[in-house]
């Protein structure tokens, strides 16, 4: 598992000196961008208004920009990248020549969250910028607010592995942070993989100023699961797909929701 740090680390090796100046214009780039837009929602079911921004941008070691979509076929809330598609990173499997990230939860989040300010009874929703900003109040954080920051904290750094030299994430795989992680919210946890396709490839098109980074692509989302570690163990002896299979049968897929026991 490559960390953050090892991930900036290689940058300078694994990316072109014009890192921000390729082969695609500005008009590829969105015309790309709004593909990846498409096929997200073909998989996963509309998008939210509302995107989480990173102030660093995960192309320089921020963190990834977040996507919701709250009405997929699987319930609860999904997220998902939409950077990895640039073509300074599009990731590859063997299933898919491009690809993006998502993890899910059961819980419903909104895609615009009431803030409330901590300071009793006469806490307010919804306070001015201003006072957000420079008030000693600290606003409180709904249970669906912190699994959303926990499971954006773990798809950032998923993308940054995917997207490190030479690594390649396929459905029914594992993967654990190790124990000595930086981050220690992460540290130890577990999770299988699995993969959702989009239904057709991105067409090519007839007209060369038409093109895009995703030409031609089989695109999918490679979808990140939660698991216990004993449910992990067993996915290693047993075949992730029998875990999945477990999984559905016990309505916890595909979320990376541990508040159940294991089914294994």
């Amino acid at each position: 598992m490559t960390d953050q740090n090892d991930f900036l680390d290689d940058l300078p090796e694994n990316l072109p000196e014009d890192f921000f100046n390729q082969d695609f214009t500005d008009d590829e780039r969105e015309r790309g961008w709004r593909h990846t837009e498409r096929l997200l929602e073909e998989i996963l079911g509309p998008s939210e208004p509302l995107v989480l921004h990173s102030i660093v941008p995960f192309c320089i070691g921020g963190a990834l920009d977040l996507y919701y979509y709250a009405n997929s076929r699987f319930g609860g809330t999904f997220f998902a990248s939409q950077e990895l598609t640039a073509p300074e990173f599009l990731p590859s499997n063997r299933s898919f020549n491009a690809l993006e990230l998502a993890i899910a939860t059961r819980l419903t989040v909104k895609s615009q969250p009431e803030l409330t300010i901590s300071g009793g009874p006469e806490s307010t929703k919804k306070p001015g910028f201003f006072k957000r900003l420079f008030g000693r109040e600290k606003p409180v954080k709904s249970p669906e607010e912190k699994k959303r920051d926990d499971l954006h904290r773990v798809l950032t750094n998923l993308a940054f592995y995917v997207c490190s030299d030479g690594v390649e994430v396929n459905g029914g795989e594992t993967l654990e942070f190790p124990q000595e992680f930086e981050d220690e919210q992460l540290a130890g946890r577990c999770f299988i993989f699995d993969e959702l396709p989009a239904t057709a490839p991105v067409p090519v098109p007839t007209s060369p100023d038409k093109r895009s980074p995703l030409d031609g692509k089989r695109f999918g989302v490679l979808l990140a699961i939660e698991v216990f570690r004993e449910e992990m163990n067993w996915a290693r002896e047993q075949g992730t797909e029998k875990l999945v299979e477990r999984l559905k049968d016990a309505g916890a897929y595909p979320f990376s929701d541990l508040d159940r026991e294991p089914v294994v």
